[in-house]
């Protein structure tokens, strides 16, 4: 076998501002600092990344060649993986349990479905990496063998010097009247339990504290009609004023700006191989209040608060008190620092060769 000095990716879309696209397009730029020829190729290409790739049926794979495939959901570039000759490592970044979606989307169900179904096809790969130890842990369970944690590269400066940018600016000042910013991030999706952070701010906002308002920014483009349940739900409960829907935002749309307002994030998602927007909070010195479920307790460590059960009151208490309660809002963000050191580009770009090690030696 000869010197491995290609290494591509593959993967069903490489979108901009996704958390699996940000990951394979630092993979790429570090992979081609480093004397490799490396791209990505998928079937679907986002033209606001500077280079989208090419079209994954024109991979052309060559015994030598190294391939990372990313693994999310069901797709066609499953089956072209399987059939190429080159030596495939899978890169799992976990599925949404298909349920979530299927009133909501049911063409993305079946996409999931495959996912969760074809994932067996891969445990034969001699080394794979998860993006979580939560995700890792599935893996073994699912039959995988020799699974490394590859978390994903947080560059967050960028994102902390959009929120001073000609975007970020109006966007903080929108919400800089003093009163409490109950702040979400994530695609408004069932799984990630946007309903459930609907009705634990009522309870925040008619008993605990009547200065406060709840933002959710994230795309409804999975599932609008959850949307609309969002925006029927918080008018039944009378809160319609007090909950923001802000759609979707990336660094050029002021995203930095939301975090720059928030007083709390809260996260009761049910679903969540990692959850970047967790550490994205943390680095503006926002305390983190998240229910443990899948990937979230993996993501956040020692860091944040985390609780068990869905108690409305408890949560709402909990929010109160690291809104308020100044010696635990501290403590609460020097462990969320030390977190994300743990996390660091740097780090993570040591853990990647580490990988690549591994992956060349098969």
């Amino acid at each position: 076998m000869g010197h491995t000095r290609a290494i591509h990716q593959i993967m069903p879309a490489f979108l901009y501002g996704d958390a699996v696209g940000n990951q394979a397009l630092r993979i790429r730029e570090l992979l081609r600092r480093w004397g490799y020829r490396s791209q990505v190729y998928a079937e679907i290409r986002d033209r606001r990344i500077p280079d989208p790739g090419l079209d994954y049926t024109r991979y052309r794979g060559h015994p030598d060649d190294l391939v990372i495939f990313h693994y999310s959901i069901g797709s066609p570039v499953t089956q072209f993986v399987r059939s190429l000759r080159s030596r495939v490592v899978l890169y799992y970044h976990n599925v949404t349990p298909p349920h979530y979606l299927q009133p909501y989307n049911a063409e993305m169900a079946r996409f999931l479905e495959q996912g969760c179904r074809e994932l067996s096809l891969f445990r034969d790969v001699p080394f794979a990496m998860a993006a979580s130890e939560y995700n890792r842990q599935q893996m073994l369970a699912a039959g995988f063998s020799d699974v490394v944690v590859l978390p994903y590269f947080l560059y967050l400066d960028e994102l902390l010097a959009s929120a001073n940018g000609p975007a970020g600016r109006p966007v903080a000042q929108r919400f800089s009247d003093g009163a409490t910013n109950v702040l979400f991030v994530g695609r408004l999706v069932p799984n990630k339990r946007q309903d459930d952070l609907i009705r634990s701010f009522r309870y925040y906002h008619r008993l605990v504290n009547p200065r406060s308002r709840l933002i959710l920014v994230g795309s409804d483009a999975s599932a609008p009609g959850y949307r609309l349940e969002l925006e029927v739900l918080a008018e039944t409960l009378g809160i319609e004023d007090r909950v923001c829907l802000a759609g979707a935002a990336g660094l050029q749309e002021g995203l930095g700006g939301y975090y720059a307002a928030a007083t709390v994030f809260v996260c009761l998602s049910e679903h969540e191989g990692f959850c970047v927007p967790l550490l994205e909070a943390m680095a503006f010195d926002v305390p983190v209040v998240a229910y443990a479920a899948a990937g979230v307790p993996y993501a956040l460590g020692e860091a944040g608060l985390l609780v068990k059960k869905k108690r409305y009151d408890v949560i709402a208490e909990l929010v109160d008190r690291v809104v308020h309660d100044e010696g635990l809002r501290r403590q609460v963000v020097a462990r969320q620092r030390q977190r994300l050191a743990e996390l660091s580009p740097a780090k993570t770009a040591e853990q990647l060769r580490r990988c690549l090690e591994q992956m060349l030696s098969l």
